[in-house]
């Protein structure tokens, strides 16, 4: 047998865009080595990350039990910055919706019914749909904004829980 001979495990997973330097940095702290990225098959918000690493590498048992560590805490800090990210987005819509059909209201009373009462109830009616639907944008803002101020501690934990797990793979490889 050839001593010089390396033989590889490998490794291909599916990101979301926005983690895909973290992933990468974090899978390269348990001996992966990124070895091709590239697009995911049907939807531009994904990429596959494909890693390979060394079969003989130092502590291999524990570097899996981190790794499922790693994964958990990755898929954590992915669904808090989600979200965080859509934090006002049901608030914003709900009171859009509600706001365009108060709207609606005020334009199908204007239009359809013959009467200047109507015609002036209907004006005031979507003027009213209007105001629902600007208040929409400031209440989404606040929402997200309460939503982010709940989230961060609990993401900032994550990340740190994140940075233990590296060092520590880190540390068993280079036993």
């Amino acid at each position: 047998m050839n001593e010089n001979v390396v033989s590889f495990d490998y490794k291909t997973i599916k990101v979301k865009r926005e983690m895909e330097t973290m992933v990468s940095d974090a899978f390269a702290a348990l001996g992966w080595e990124l070895n091709n990225t590239s697009m995911a098959e049907g939807s531009p918000f994904y990429v596959n990350l494909s890693f390979k690493r060394d079969r003989k590498i130092n502590n291999k048992i524990k570097l899996l039990t981190l790794e499922k560590k790693l994964e958990e805490v990755l898929f954590n800090i992915e669904t808090l910055q989600s979200k965080k990210k859509n934090g006002g987005v049901i608030a914003g819509i709900s009171l859009g919706v509600l706001g365009a059909l108060t709207f609606g209201g005020g334009m199908s009373m204007s239009l359809v019914l013959s009467s200047v009462g109507y015609l002036i109830g209907g004006i005031a009616l979507g003027i009213i749909g209007i105001g629902i639907g600007a208040i929409a944008y400031f209440v989404s803002k606040k929402v997200k904004a309460k939503t982010a101020g709940k989230v961060d501690p609990i993401l900032e934990s994550e990340l740190d829980k994140l940075a233990d797990i590296c060092e520590n793979a880190n540390a068993l490889i280079n036993e």
